[in-house]
């Protein structure tokens, strides 16, 4: 395998940035194909994971939990995972610019004609509002081409989930304010559950009409985020490794529910190995390291896309 294009052969013509013209001439707009990319993939928690879309109760912070398939499992929702990948991708294309010799905030406002001024207003035109969207309700927020999915452990949260009842018990932090001259006491400190190092959430992230820019981005931009954390206090918690199963074109078959119900990781391998958890098309990158290699493409696709600018 050499390029993404030569992998994903039917879409080839879609995977290749084009050139602006006309009166948007200075912009690159994402070409509207139509056309999905599918990646698969596995996350394992590395560290202590608190995925919690609530805002908490007191001094205690609970696992959010769901019973799905007989059985109570730790969730992990699209919200979180696509807000953190965002900012991994976004620092990554800033630093390619970097690397370029270009401080990156002039070389936007010279081909773009405005400031990039993520996260408080997204303009939908570049390298990562395009893909992602913009996040202001009304003003391009439906634009976006990547598409993100609640997922949830295949461990059951009574094996997964640290918590009051568990072998390791709930986890112990600090409260912002506590003064550290005086005494603990309940005000000075709070209790949370957190998901366990070892869990795994099977993942499925679709991109529409995208680019070979967007695939390996992503794909790079997943790793970065692993290492950044995800979920509360992901500046030290929330570290995940990640493996990439399959990316395929074309809309996958099943669903995030179906790779539960496959019962394990090495079942969900076996299942796309063998079609029995199929895509649209025939056409399907399998295994970790190759899709890897798709993801090191990314400066020579970025190189391309700059140069057409």
């Amino acid at each position: 395998m050499k390029t993404l294009e030569s992998a994903l052969s039917p879409i080839a013509k879609v995977l290749v940035p084009s050139g602006a013209k006309g009166k948007n001439k200075g912009t690159l707009p994402p070409v509207f194909s139509r056309n999905v990319v599918t990646i698969v993939s596995l996350k394992t928690v590395t560290t202590r994971f608190l995925p919690v879309s609530h805002e908490g109760f007191s001094n205690e912070t609970y696992v959010d939990k769901v019973d799905l398939l007989g059985t109570k499992r730790a969730e992990f929702i699209a919200r979180k995972q696509k807000g953190i990948e965002r900012r991994a991708h976004m620092s990554l294309f800033r630093e390619m610019l970097e690397a370029k010799g270009l401080k990156w905030e002039q070389a936007f406002e010279d081909k773009f004609g405005r400031p990039c001024v993520i996260p408080g207003s997204l303009c939908v035109t570049c390298w990562n509002c395009s893909l992602f969207g913009a996040l202001e309700a009304g003003k391009g927020g439906t634009f976006a081409r990547v598409r993100y999915f609640d997922t949830w452990t295949f461990q059951s949260a009574d094996d997964c989930v640290a918590s009051a009842t568990s072998e390791e018990g709930l986890g112990i932090g600090n409260t912002v304010s506590e003064d550290l001259a005086q005494a603990r006491g309940a005000d000075s400190y709070h209790l949370y559950e957190y998901v366990k190092a070892g869990s795994t959430f099977p993942v499925i992230t679709v991109l529409e009409s995208p680019t070979a820019l967007d695939v390996a981005g992503i794909i790079m931009a997943i790793q970065r985020a692993d290492v950044h954390g995800y979920g509360k206090y992901s500046a030290n918690h929330g570290k995940f490794s990640t493996e990439f199963v399959a990316v395929a074109a074309g809309m996958p078959r099943f669903s995030v529910l179906d790779l539960l119900e496959a019962g394990d990781p090495s079942e969900v391998r076996a299942k796309i190995s063998s079609h029995s958890l199929d895509f649209e098309t025939d056409n399907v990158v399998i295994g970790h390291d190759k899709i890897t290699a798709l993801g090191n493409a990314l400066p020579g696709l970025f190189d391309e896309y700059w140069s057409q600018l």
